[in-house]
């Protein structure tokens, strides 16, 4: 008799990236590679993707009342931890005034269309490093927050650091230890920042939209080149340009 085996290649977890909420995954259409897909869902907001072939892969993700939002990713023998942050769209309803922010962003004085970027803000509870310094690969740290009961886990957050910034996903909060989904790219000293921080992608014009709950600084960030850009937004509209060098 022949066994049935289930591997997890990729679990990700669906937020509302407006209220940062954990969403449940009634109402969802999926797309992956860009065919109808169905995948297994949990009531937490968690999306687990079984037995891929391992190379690369895209996930969409479809509600009404947001943005369709996709994710590539590579496969491979382990189990990917990736986040999805809905963004907000036609329909959705906000409870309170909003700051918007509109994103120009060029290459060689062009609109640079289709390009991942991430936007990491400073609101909720503040996060910084607490240990002397962090190592290449480590998977944890000690981390500093006085309101460790309402840090959103696990969810992606940028350590502010200069040059040597990076994106990471904080798995788990437990006590004074952060655990990282994969290991850290970088060495990092104590009381860097660890900032919330969301992917977007740049439409044919080179542009995206973000809506915030209230002002706040913002800092946009290349994984390849590092942070581009950094601006405080005010109350109602805001534009924000850069350009990648």
């Amino acid at each position: 008799m022949s066994t049935i085996t289930f591997h997890a290649s990729a679990v990700f977890h669906v937020r509302d990236g407006y209220t940062g909420t954990a969403m449940k995954p009634g109402g969802f259409r999926y797309l992956l590679d860009g065919r109808p897909f169905v995948p297994v869902t949990k009531y937490e907001g968690y999306v687990v993707l079984l037995n891929l072939s391992p190379g690369p892969h895209s996930l969409t993700v479809i509600c009404r009342g947001y943005l369709d939002e996709q994710v590539d990713f590579v496969a491979n023998e382990g189990t990917l931890e990736l986040e999805v942050t809905m963004k907000p769209g036609r329909g959705y309803r906000f409870l309170q005034t909003v700051t918007r922010l509109t994103v120009v962003l060029t290459e060689k004085g062009a609109p640079a269309p289709n390009h991942r970027l991430w936007m990491a803000y400073a609101a909720g509870p503040e996060i910084k490093l607490a240990q002397p310094k962090t190592e290449v690969g480590d998977t944890s740290a000690r981390l500093f927050t006085k309101y460790p009961d309402i840090v959103s886990v696990p969810a992606a957050y940028l350590v502010e650091d200069g040059k040597v910034s990076e994106i990471t996903l904080l798995r788990a909060l437990e006590g004074e230890t952060g655990t990282f989904a994969a290991p850290l790219e970088r060495v990092h000293a104590r009381g860097k920042r660890l900032l919330p921080a969301q992917s977007y992608h740049t439409g044919d014009d080179g542009c995206f939209s973000a809506v915030f709950r209230a002002s706040c600084q913002v800092i946009l960030f290349d994984a390849a080149r590092g942070i581009l850009a950094e601006a405080e937004l005010k109350d109602g509209e805001n534009r924000m340009e850069a350009e990648l060098k």
